[in-house]
């Protein structure tokens, strides 16, 4: 890299050397820094980290470079194991999610029912005869018994929506959108760009939490009166977007500002792209909306 910038290569030079593992430095002027892996150094290969930065003369003149290595083979192990035990702790809670759900809808809920149509039997029964009061309190047991009801149903419905393991992703986000425009009365629809293909489920999943929490921000804070959710699928990628109208936010420079900003949420969302390998990018702009967007590398 250092010779690149001594020989003053171009940016398209630096590219077709480091094909996308480099950037430019935030602090010094002309300076490059990139990370890329190994395999001839060292027994098992290394991680290397390396800075290049110029040396000018005084009229600006590049006459040197200076390049640093860094061995991040351990810090990359470290993340690796990281990135292994947080995808196990992330499947166990999809697992005890599911298992939640399918309790609430299979045991509790029958239980609710039940108390329901027994309810509607004594109150319209005409024998023996309910006094008035007697009749309405029934009837306010009823309507509570059928709010609890609904509330259940949708408890177990964002738990983990049977939706998305029967009929797939892309019925699951037109559940969304219907959701936002029964319960919100905003715009909202789906749509499919490329030729659908079944995705595997951890994929599915991971696509939907990530629509389901960016559908949360829009209905607690965008104000938004439409919103456009976007699934596409590409050669060796599928791209979700969700785009709203509403007021939009300012956007942390840095994912660790998220954090400390209160926005969990988004930190979320990052988190769970790059389980995949994928990447999450969010652009927002005050009194102009805001779009999420999660790519996610195809497996073969």
């Amino acid at each position: 890299m250092a010779d690149l910038i001594v020989d003053g290569a171009s940016p398209d030079e630096i590219e077709a050397y480091y094909r996308g593992k480099y950037k430019k430095s935030r602090l010094i002027d002309g300076a490059y820094e990139a990370e890329d892996f190994f395999p001839a150094l060292g027994e098992y290969g290394k991680w290397l980290h390396f800075t290049a930065s110029p040396i000018e003369n005084k009229g600006g003149e590049i006459i040197g470079a200076i390049e640093t290595l860094q061995d991040m083979t351990e810090e990359k192990q470290l993340q690796e194991n990281m990135h292994y035990y947080v995808q196990l702790i992330t499947r166990a809670q999809e697992e005890e999610r599911k298992r939640i759900a399918r309790e609430l809808h299979d045991d509790v809920s029958p239980s609710l029912l039940l108390l329901i149509q027994r309810l509607d039997a004594v109150t319209s029964s005409t024998r023996p005869r309910l006094s008035e009061p007697l009749r309405e309190s029934l009837e306010d047991l009823r309507n509570q018994a059928i709010e609890a009801l609904e509330g259940l149903r949708r408890c177990a419905q964002d738990l983990r929506p049977r939706i998305l393991d029967d009929l797939g992703l892309v019925a699951a986000l037109e559940w969304i959108t219907e959701d936002m425009a029964k319960n919100q009365g905003i715009d909202a629809n789906v749509e499919v760009i490329g030729a659908e293909r079944t995705l595997p489920a951890e994929t599915q999943l991971l696509l939907f939490r990530i629509a389901q929490e960016a559908s949360s921000n829009i209905r607690r804070h965008a104000e938004a009166s439409r919103v456009v959710v976007k699934l596409e699928f590409e050669e060796n990628n599928v791209k979700l977007s969700i785009s709203d109208n509403g007021k939009g936010f300012e956007v942390p420079e840095s994912i660790g500002d998220l954090t400390s900003a209160g926005r969990l949420g988004i930190m979320g969302m990052f988190e769970r792209a790059q389980l995949l390998r994928g990447t999450l990018d969010i652009k927002s702009e005050l009194g102009k909306g805001t779009q999420v967007v999660a790519e996610l590398p195809l497996p073969g």
